[in-house]
């Protein structure tokens, strides 16, 4: 799985900040979503079929120390939504 195909799952489900907001890759599987408001990581877990998000720590000076913010469990049906959508590979 790459960044981009996290970043459309997340979009697909409507996971993401309804408000403008830039991102960038942090793994395959998480990317960085910066807000005017707030800076968080969406990390996708198919294996256990949940996307955590971690939100920046406001008493950190560290640029990269996140908390656990909230965990989303996937529904079947989005997980069958997303495996629809996966382009066949042989």
């Amino acid at each position: 799985m790459t960044p981009n195909e996290t970043y459309t799952a997340l979009a697909q489900w409507h996971l993401l900040p309804a408000t403008n907001f830039t991102w960038r890759p942090f793994t395959a599987t998480t990317i960085y979503v910066d807000t005017p408001h707030s800076h968080r990581v969406y990390r996708l877990d198919l294996a256990n079929t949940t996307v955590e998000i971690f939100q920046a720590d406001p008493s950190s000076e560290l640029s990269e120390h996140f908390l656990p913010f909230k965990t989303i469990k996937l529904t079947a049906a989005q997980i069958n939504q997303w495996q629809h959508n996966q382009p066949i590979t042989s």
